[in-house]
């Protein structure tokens, strides 16, 4: 998994709200090589942490900022649910002796991810209102299908089962995720632009 296609995933934190509990929950995860744990993974979780912090971020600043209480509420859930989640990652990661650092800039994934990270914030707080709920709603459903597209893609190169299983629930909490938000999004926008 390259972090730089994990960054796709970005807003909905459904990647965290799955991540912790479906490696904490997986007895083969302790049976994952060493070397590829301490690398690969380091950086995978490495980007799920900074991007759940984003989320949790972006979804507090939804719960001001947006006029609709279905947005709101929908912010709400994404910002308690990943807080619990990246709590549950970090605690992994911990267990497993990875070390969950910051992005680094000087990388091109890392810069990248930082700058969208930065750019989508800066936005999101220039607007209030139905012109944020609009915004807001439109990225974390364009972030959800490119998740699933992304998910599709791991699950088919991953020769474990129990990897493939985890994908899999994955897949399944943000296709459910994204029917909320698509169902959100369609009485924000209504028959409007």
């Amino acid at each position: 998994m390259l972090p730089k296609q994990l960054a796709a995933m970005f807003v909905p934190l459904f990647v965290i709200a799955t991540a912790g509990a479906a490696v904490a929950a997986s007895p083969a995860s302790s049976q994952v090589d060493t070397a590829e744990k301490a690398g690969n993974l380091g950086e995978v979780l490495t980007v799920l942490h900074a991007v759940g912090q984003w989320s949790i971020d972006i979804s507090k600043m939804a719960d001001q900022r947006a006029k609709s209480d279905l947005v709101k509420n929908y912010a709400r859930e994404v910002a308690t649910g990943n807080a619990d989640k990246d709590a549950k990652l970090m605690a992994v990661a911990e267990k497993h002796g990875i070390e969950v650092a910051p992005l680094d800039p000087k990388t091109e994934e890392g810069k990248s991810l930082l700058e969208r990270i930065k750019a989508e914030t800066t936005l999101l707080s220039s607007l209030e209102g139905d012109a944020f709920d609009k915004e807001y709603m439109t990225l974390v459903t364009n972030t959800q299908q490119s998740a699933i597209n992304f998910l599709g893609a791991q699950k088919a190169a991953a020769k474990d089962p129990d990897v493939k299983r985890i994908i899999g629930d994955m897949t399944t909490l943000v296709q459910k995720r994204l029917k909320v938000a698509q169902d959100i999004m369609a009485k924000v926008y209504g028959n409007k632009i």
